[in-house]
Formats: C-alpha cells, structure tokens, sequence
C-alpha cells in the first residue's frame, strides 16, 4: 500500500513540475483574445457602429444611371401625300438611351431624425452589453484562476502536513528498534502516513480538475497544465453608501435597461413620423439616339436634356397599419419601463446580499488567520514536547489535525473573500479596476 501510495505521489510530483507558470495579466490577455462571448459582443458594437454612420442616414442622396439599346426589325406599307406607296419588308430601327437619376429626400417626417438617434442609442446599447460580457468573463476568468491558486496552496499544506507524517513515523521506528515506542505507536503513525497521503492525492487530483477548468475558460487548448500567481491583494470597502450609490448608478444591467427605454422612446417618434409628408427634389439627364427605318421623315434623331421636379407626397390613410404601430411601440416602452424597474429592485437586492456577504467573509478571515496563529503555537509547543517524550502520538496528531484545518479553512476564507470583494466592484461597473 505505502508503495502504490509513493509511486502515485511521484506522478503527480512529476505532473506538478512539469506545469508552466500563467500570471495573472497572461490569463487576461489570453481571455481576451480567445472567449467566444467577447468577440460575439464585439462584433455587436461594430454592426452598431457602422449602423450610426452617415452612410445609413438616409440624408444623403442617391443616384442612378440607366442606359437601354432597343433593336425593331419591322414590315411596313407607307403611303405619301403625294400618292406614293413604299412596301418595306425587314425594315430596321434601333434606340440608344442612356441617363443619370438624382434623388433627394427633402422631408421626410422627421423618421431619419429619430432613426439616427436610435442608431447612436442602440451603439450605447451594444456597448454596454459588451462591457457586461466582459465582466462576466472576467468574474469566471478569475474564479477559476483562484481556484487553482486555492487548490495550490492546500496542496503545498498537505505536502508539508505529509512530510511532518513521514518524520514522525521514522521517529517513532527508530523509537521502538531502541524500545521506546510500541508497535501500537508505530501502526498508528504509518496509518496516519497513508491517511496524509491519501488526502494529498485526492487535494492533488482537485488541482488537475481546477486546471483543466481554467482551461476551458481560458479557451487555450494548448496549455494542459498551469500553475498560478497565489498571492491575494484585497481592497478594502468601506463606505456602504459611495459604494451603493456607484452600484446603482454605473452597474452595467441597470445602464442597459435605461437605455432600452431610451431606444422604446425612439421608436414610437419614428412611427409617428408615418403619419407626416415627404417631400422630395427629383432630378436627371438624359441622352436619346434613334436610327430610324427608310419610311421615316428621319433617318436619325439624337436628344439630349435635363429633367427635374419636386414632389409630394402624403399617405393619408394606409390601412391603420401606422396607428397600431404607434400603439405597439407606445406597449414597447411601457415594458422596457417595467424591466428597468424590475431590474433596479434586483440590483438592490444583489447588492445588499453581496455587502452582506462580503463584510462577513472578511470578518472570517480575520478570524481564521488568528486562529491559524493559535494552533500553529499550539502544534509547534506539542511538537518540541512530542520529541522529548512529554506527550503522547494521539495528542501530536490531534494539533497536526488542528493545525492543518486552521490552515485549509484560512486558505479558503481568503479566497472566497477576495470573489465576494470582486462581485461587489462587478455590481458597481468597476471590475475592470480591481485589484486582481
């Protein structure tokens, strides 16, 4: 058993080694260039961006140019005012046009107006849900990194945890080929020499997983094994009203939700616009060139000019199909209202949880470290008295177990603390500017 245990900790050993280092500005930069929602999201903006250019305005004019060849093959009877009769059979004729077409839309019932303005809101729209995407990545980007920094540590704890094992079963071997321990004494420490091992593989196995894990949000199929920066750097918050107010100013779903109803109210002004004129200035030039056939008082006739009115014109009545689409937008809005509402009470919600939560962890951490400082005293105090004889193994491996909890519950308090610190920054739009 203790040899199948050695060979598997020399595996992992080896696996460990082996794994390459990913600071924490890397993984960003790898996130960035490789998640499938970041660039979705961007992608997004870019339509949005081009959809506010001049181009898609509808204020510039257009023109066309149209040019036609028309061939006439006929048989004609012609008769002249002086009595003379021509019979023509397979007579020809051809036309040659060509021509420019200017149009300008004058007025239009304001529908461009609005419809710019609801492009640059919608840009504003786009913007922000790239911006929530990449909050989001970076919340999961750095729970699954920390969560590899987490696994790290308790598998260094429990290597230490291991090793102290191991000495104190060559000890206490040593102690009974001399008679002062037992065999008891013995089988007890080489139990407690697998159960560390055991624990040691399993917190070894757990470190693979969160790897591959953040792999997988990484999307960096070529990196099988990494190792984490480990260090924490926490940002204290203090003020609970600054904080609430940039939370319910600046959280990106509250932004999102204000700007659709900014976009609902665009829409009802473009549709009323239905109901206003269009004016529009409607210009061109023309060339004509026919060939006639020999019955014609012209062989050839060539026309060239310019052209142009203005119009008017005026849907009075279209069916209501503008009146219930008026009335759709105006229910749009109404809804988009309601979900501003809806998501306003939520972020209070999320918020105030989240104040919670994160006051307590931090109060956690403080209590965990002062703990981990009293058994580390306790276990190094038991530890000299266990060399001298002074105490018995169950009281060693009693502060060896006290210690090794105080030491995994501070290394997970601080962990869980620094993801709470972060969902805070996240609900305030400020994620980008923590302190990873």
């Amino acid at each position: 058993m203790t040899k199948y245990i050695s060979s598997i900790l020399g595996l992992f050993l080896v696996i460990t080694v082996s794994a390459q280092q990913l600071t924490k500005e890397e993984a960003i930069n790898i996130v960035m260039a490789n998640n499938f929602d970041l660039t979705i999201a961007n992608n997004a903006v870019r339509i949005a961006e081009n959809n506010t250019s001049i181009l898609n305005s509808g204020y510039l004019p257009t023109l066309t140019g149209n040019a036609g060849v028309t061939y006439n093959t006929d048989n004609l009877t012609a008769e002249f005012q002086d009595g003379r009769v021509a019979e023509l059979e397979g007579a020809t004729s051809d036309s040659r046009t060509a021509g420019l077409s200017l149009n300008y839309v004058i007025f239009d019932g304001f529908n461009r107006k609005y419809n710019m303005a609801s492009n640059r809101e919608n840009l504003n729209f786009q913007q922000l849900q790239a911006r929530a995407t990449l909050e989001t990545v970076m919340l999961n980007l750095f729970t699954a990194y920390y969560n590899v920094a987490r696994n790290e540590q308790t598998v260094k704890t429990l290597g230490e945890t291991l090793e102290i094992s191991k000495d104190r079963l060559t000890r206490t071997a040593f102690g009974f080929d001399f008679g002062r321990n037992s065999k008891l004494d013995v089988t007890n420490a080489q139990v407690d020499v697998n159960t560390d091992s055991i624990n040691y593989l399993n917190a070894q196995q757990a470190l693979l997983t969160a790897q591959r894990n953040l792999n997988l949000v990484l999307g960096e199929q070529s990196i099988s094994r990494v190792n984490v920066d480990t260090t924490l750097n926490f940002t204290p918050i203090t003020d609970y009203e600054n904080m609430r107010e940039l939370v319910m100013t600046q959280n990106t779903s509250l932004l999102s939700a204000k700007s659709g109803v900014e976009i609902s109210q665009f829409a009802i002004k473009t549709n009323q616009s239905r109901f206003l004129p269009t004016l529009s200035l409607n210009g061109g030039y023309n060339y004509r060139l026919g060939n006639n056939n020999s019955a014609s008082f012209l062989a050839t006739s060539t026309s060239t000019g310019l052209s142009g009115n203005v119009s008017l014109n005026w849907n009075l009545f279209d069916g209501g199909a503008a009146k219930i689409a008026v009335e759709n937008a105006r229910l749009n809005q109404m809804t988009q209202e309601t979900t501003l509402e809806q998501t306003k009470q939520q972020v209070k919600i999320l918020f105030e949880n989240a104040w919670t939560d994160y006051n307590n962890k931090m109060f956690i951490v403080n209590a965990q470290q002062s703990n981990l400082e009293a058994n580390r005293q306790n276990f190094e105090r038991t530890q000299e008295q266990y060399r001298l004889g002074q105490i018995s193994s169950l009281d060693f491996r009693t502060a060896q177990s006290n210690l090794l909890s105080a030491q995994t519950n501070y290394i997970d308090a601080r962990y869980e603390a620094k993801l709470s610190e972060l969902l805070i920054f996240q609900l305030a739009g400020k994620i980008q500017e923590a302190d990873f």
